[in-house]
């Protein structure tokens, strides 16, 4: 599983998924004030359902 595999399942070209040191971090392109810690250091670490459940829920607390 990609990063970019998460966000082409979510479906909002807009999102990103960086990695930080120890953990990832969904963000708005654009509203770089809005962002979603996942506080897990590797990808495996959650199922894509469990991914796309984490992005979808940023996309909903921002209005999205």
């Amino acid at each position: 599983m990609t990063r970019n595999q998460i966000i082409k399942k979510i479906g909002n070209d807009e999102l990103a998924l960086i990695k930080d040191k120890n953990c990832f971090i969904f963000y708005m392109r654009g509203i770089g004030v809005c962002r979603h810690y996942v506080m897990v250091p590797y990808l495996n670490h959650l199922s894509l359902d469990r991914w796309v459940d984490e992005g979808k829920t940023f996309l909903q607390e921002i209005g999205q």
